[in-house]
């Protein structure tokens, strides 16, 4: 065999590896929350001597060790490629300044080396998804597994989440969760961890199939009832955050595409008026009532309520008003490069100082009066993106991120083949993660930037840029 046909076999064993890999790294964020449940074990007493649970460590190991074989086999397909010119675009400087300023943030705030390279690569693990689905260039016929894969558990979460907001409680315990705040709350979480990430799932698929509407000639009515469907989940999760994400994206999407805005109006309508009638229903309206008077509590001051019921004296305000105000605060003092990465919540900060919040600007540990008080909240995470990334990388890290995203959609935005169904999908995806990022850790939490960097790395793939991929699905007759 010669060395041209041997690099051949090799760059063909090459892309088989990696996209196997890929598909099990998107399978197994759908499903890491719950198998870390299932698969855990009963800890200690609490304060108030319930039992707590202890969630299994191993699911995280695993999906980390995946992130680095695609990292590695990536770099080996690109290197038989010869792809490297690829991969040198703006897009790439961009990232690289952004890295920079984020190091530089860690070293003027006392970082170490291994608390840097920690924090960069949970900020950064889903551009690695990014960068090797630009390298596999996949085909239509490859990725269609891959897809219906992720429909069907779109249908089975959203059945669960169904489920969940009719029975209630028992539902949560068949399925084997411990934590049942989000039953008591009639939020449907389904295989999540989290009502927020079911509803981040649901919103990029609810996206792609509006997106997918949008190329076809008429869409057939059983397509939108699996679309109502999802919507109906999605509003299941009371995710607000995702709520206005989709309907930031379809306007997007509609802008970006210029075509029929009817298959948009009806997608719209459908999920704010699910929406709504979660919101309408007598069990929920005490929650809603209760979080906005958190909110005008929270803009109006006074003393938050840290526990709920130990100072009469405190309100009821909404925590990430409250984080917001605060984290204002400390910018201030370091308004350029922030506290350094891995200093402000998250979970390398909380496992690397379990007291963050309280030797965030000096060392006093002085419970009484925090750097940061956390007002009832966890402290192994704050719930915006935005305020994590600036706090830690101050005022310069916001604006190069916000530089790097600029184009990572810009090619997608230029390129010519606008009826492209992924072309459409990204931008919308683009524009709503920038705003669930306000309320959520979506942008390096382990659930969304797979879901976001892959539908990222599908566009870039596309025509244009040397893919196989068509230009859009084939229109229905």
């Amino acid at each position: 065999m010669g060395l041209r046909a041997r690099r051949v076999e090799l760059t063909r064993a090459a892309g088989t590896t990696l996209l196997v890999l890929l598909a099990a790294l998107v399978l197994d964020v759908l499903f890491e929350g719950w198998v870390q449940q299932i698969f855990g074990h009963a800890g200690p007493r609490d304060a108030k001597g319930q039992l707590t649970w202890v969630l299994a460590g191993w699911p995280k190991t695993v999906k980390s060790a995946l992130f680095l074989a695609v990292l590695a086999v990536t770099l080996a397909k690109v290197a038989l490629d010869r792809s490297w010119r690829d991969f040198a675009t703006k897009t790439e400087a961009a990232l690289v300044a952004l890295a920079m300023v984020m190091v530089a943030a860690g070293l003027f705030g006392g970082c170490g080396p291994v608390l840097i390279g920690q924090s960069l690569f949970v900020y950064f693990r889903g551009v690695i998804v990014f960068f090797a689905w630009r390298a596999l260039r996949p085909t239509c016929r490859q990725l269609k597994p891959i897809v219906i894969a992720v429909g069907v558990i779109a249908v089975l979460n959203a059945s669960v989440a169904m489920a969940e907001f009719a029975f209630g409680l028992p539902v949560f315990r068949a399925l084997g969760w411990t934590e049942l705040t989000w039953a008591r709350l009639a939020r449907a979480d389904g295989f999540f961890n989290h009502p927020n990430h079911l509803g981040h799932f649901l919103m990029v698929v609810d996206l792609g199939l509006l997106c997918w509407f949008m190329t076809l000639e008429r869409v057939s009515r059983k397509w939108w009832l699996l679309f109502g469907f999802l919507a109906f989940g999605l509003s299941a999760t009371q995710s607000r955050e995702s709520t206005i994400g989709f309907v930031l994206g379809a306007a997007v999407m509609w802008w970006f595409r210029r075509g029929s805005v009817k298959p948009v109006v009806i997608a719209a309508v459908l999920v704010l008026g699910f929406a709504g009638l979660q919101v309408a229903i007598p069990k929920n309206q005490a929650t809603v009532a209760d979080r906005l008077a958190g909110v005008f509590n929270a803009i109006g001051g006074g003393k938050p309520k840290p526990s709920g019921k130990d100072d009469p004296a405190a309100s009821r305000q909404e925590t990430r008003i409250v984080f917001f105000k605060q984290g204002a605060g400390l910018l201030v003092r370091r308004p350029l490069l922030g506290y350094g990465v891995g200093q402000f919540g998250g979970t390398v900060a909380y496992q690397h100082d379990p007291y963050w919040y309280d030797t965030l600007v000096d060392n006093k540990l002085d419970p009484a009066h925090p750097d940061f008080p956390l007002a009832g909240a966890h402290p192994d995470q704050v719930d915006s993106f935005w305020l994590h990334l600036t706090v830690e990388t101050g005022l310069l890290g916001l604006a190069f991120y916000l530089l790097w995203l600029y184009f990572l959609i810009s090619p997608i935005v230029r390129a010519r083949q606008r009826d492209s169904l992924l072309r459409s999908w990204a931008p919308a995806l683009i524009a709503a993660s920038v705003v669930i990022a306000v309320l959520s850790p979506a942008l390096e939490d382990q659930l969304y930037p797979v879901l976001l960097f892959t539908v990222l790395g599908w566009a870039w793939a596309a025509p244009g840029a040397g893919s196989p991929l068509p230009a859009a699905l084939p229109r229905s007759r």
